[in-house]
């Protein structure tokens, strides 16, 4: 849970200096909204990996942490799904 919540920081970190880092842009410029869009999808990401990678790293855990971690997955690997199916053209 520990990577979680530092990856849920860092990704919070820098969604706050978002408007720092584009203040030298044009006012109708979507800058912004793309980079608060890629850290969002880079939460989702990181989180999706990240519990995968502690259900095979730490398999011996505790039962209450394996509920969070499989949610976690189950939650983060729909929305990834979903951006893929979206992508994908038909």
């Amino acid at each position: 849970m520990g990577l979680i919540l530092l990856w849920m920081g860092v990704c919070l970190v820098f969604g706050l200096f978002i408007p720092y880092i584009t203040a030298g842009q044009d006012s109708s410029a979507e800058i912004p909204l793309v980079l608060g869009f890629y850290t969002v999808m880079g939460l989702v990401c990181g989180i999706f990996l990240i519990s995968i990678f502690n259900m095979f790293y730490f398999k011996n855990s505790s039962k209450n942490s394996q509920y969070v971690n499989g949610s976690l997955t189950i939650i983060t690997g729909c929305i990834v799904l979903y951006f893929i199916i979206k992508m994908t053209p038909l």
